[in-house]
């Protein structure tokens, strides 16, 4: 398993791929990767297969992403479902903005 991000370019829209874990420890870099994405693509998607767990910080740093994105006229989405993922959404109580970036 991979324990950094990557970021793909295609047609305009920027893919970053999610890393298993997900916590403090890791914010920083998400928050780099996805200011990386933005300044190269108007849209974002993120891969969130691998993701096991993710914590706060993390969500908080991709909330701030998305409304960057969005405010600018971009789409934010995601990618592969995640158990681990959707489970850490639902656990903060942020099913709705899940279920807005999983629309195509």
């Amino acid at each position: 398993m991979s324990d950094s991000f990557s970021i793909k370019v295609n047609d305009g829209t920027s893919e970053l791929s999610l890393i298993p874990i997900l916590d403090m420890a890791v914010a920083e870099e998400l928050l780099l990767s996805l200011r990386e994405c933005t300044s190269m693509s108007k849209n974002i998607v993120l891969n969130i297969e691998p993701v096991e767990r993710i914590s706060t910080p993390c969500v908080q740093v991709m909330l701030a992403a998305a409304r960057e994105v969005e405010a600018s006229g971009g789409r934010f989405l995601l990618k592969n479902s995640s158990s681990g993922f959707e489970r850490g959404m639902k656990d903060l109580g942020l099913s709705e903005y899940l279920e807005n970036w999983s629309k195509n």
